[in-house]
């Protein structure tokens, strides 16, 4: 297979850059951010459920609903 390889402008220098540095920030962060991550998600979709779970049990329907 044939791939071009890019121009090396200072652009592209630039973006390699970044890319190199947040690999690196990311490798250094470890697997706390992705545990957090994870936390905050099964956090989200709890309050969730318990919040749809108190709407449904003090739900009181209208008396208009069902003339």
């Amino acid at each position: 297979m044939f791939f071009r390889i890019p121009r090396l402008t200072p652009g592209y220098i630039r973006y390699l850059q970044t890319q190199t540095a947040q690999t690196v920030l990311q490798s250094r962060e470890g697997p706390v951010m992705q545990r957090m991550a994870i936390l905050l998600g099964f956090m989200g979709i709890g309050m969730s459920g318990y919040s749809s779970r108190q709407l449904t049990l003090h739900y009181k329907p209208s008396s208009q609903l069902f003339r």
